[in-house]
């Protein structure tokens, strides 16, 4: 176990599968590229995404790839991190805050490019408990679905904010490691007493009221900005991470594929619900009355950024996500930030 991980993670139970959906989107799928990065090529190996699945469907990378001459080899995986150490994609997403673990594990210098969403877990509880926050939950069950993505980041809030330790020894509550889609079910079961859940992950229990979420809806990005960087969008649940050496060997591709997905959240903005209607799979629901509750929900709380590129500023503010893990033992004080892709933001 590396430093990145040994203080808060060490007391965790072992993650069961952290994703039980597996299916590929429409616009990824087939094995990973074995072949090594070579010009004109763009190796990107990302979960199946909404976005990308409505951008392939409506012919926009066709068209992306006809205008600028580079080609796109995708692949759909939950394994980015595995793909990425095998020498096997360009480019992956992954939280920010989980990029030095991810060099650390893949012994691969990296690089983030581009921003994607903000870190969008909830902490919830069932709708008749009267907590008003983790100070009221302590030594209750609550559920988690890792011990690493959302969980360090809510490790090192409850810390700061309350004094309390979600993971060690010494944890203030009863860890209950579960599957993600069937955390907010547990919760409205009684069989644990809070977790941090997805919003879009719990749309039946949040439509039909049996849970809520604390801190008057607010996600750990949010929270975060609130305590450590005021107006800032992160921590980013997803980013775009390259390969150090690929990216300064490939800025014509880095810039076009930054392009690509400009042109990507401008669709989600246009077309949104429509996205939402098309692909419910991506967001865990079914039936007309759980895809409108959706689409009202996004609506209000849309982790999806404005921008794909970023400044220094929001580099800077982004970082502060380290200061406060090592703050609060979430990681050694001697793991380094991750590198920012040098005038992102400024080259328009």
């Amino acid at each position: 176990m590396n430093k990145y991980r040994s203080r808060a993670l060490a007391a965790l139970l072992t993650v069961g599968a952290m994703f039980v959906s597996t299916a590929c989107g429409a616009g990824l799928g087939g094995p990973a590229s074995s072949r090594a990065a070579r010009d004109g090529v763009i190796r990107f190996t990302f979960a199946p995404d909404p976005i990308w699945d409505y951008m392939h469907d409506e012919g926009i990378i066709e068209d992306f790839e006809k205008e600028t001459g580079i080609s796109i080899e995708t692949s759909a995986t939950w394994d980015e991190f595995g793909l990425f150490a095998g020498g096997h994609a360009d480019i992956i997403s992954s939280a920010s805050f989980e990029v030095p673990g991810l060099e650390a594990e893949t012994e691969r210098a990296t690089v983030i490019i581009g921003r994607y969403n903000s870190e969008r877990s909830r902490l919830m509880v069932r709708a008749d408990d009267p907590a008003k926050s983790f100070a009221d939950l302590r030594g209750k069950r609550l559920g988690v679905f890792t011990s690493v993505s959302g969980t360090l980041v809510w490790h090192a809030l409850v810390e700061k904010m309350h004094g309390l330790a979600i993971a060690g020894e010494k944890s203030d509550f009863k860890i209950v490691v579960a599957d993600i889609q069937n955390l907010s079910n547990l919760l409205a079961r009684g069989e644990i007493d809070a977790c941090i859940c997805y919003p879009d992950l719990s749309a039946r229990e949040l439509r039909e009221g049996s849970v809520r979420a604390l801190y008057d809806g607010k996600s750990s990005a949010d929270l975060f900005a609130d305590l450590e960087a005021p107006g800032h969008d992160g921590p980013m649940g997803n980013v775009f991470v390259a390969r150090e050496d690929w990216a300064a060997e490939h800025p014509r591709e880095v810039e076009a594929f930054l392009d690509l997905w400009s042109r990507g959240l401008k669709e989600w903005r246009e077309h949104r619900d429509e996205i939402i209607e098309r692909y419910p799979q991506h967001f865990a629901v079914e039936s007309p009355r759980y895809v409108e509750f959706m689409k009202s929900y996004v609506a209000e709380h849309d982790w999806v950024v404005q921008d794909i590129r970023f400044d220094r500023r929001w580099a800077d503010d982004e970082s502060k996500i380290f200061d406060l893990m090592r703050e609060t033992g979430v990681i050694e004080d001697d793991v380094k930030n991750p590198k920012f892709l040098p005038t992102a933001g400024d080259r328009r």
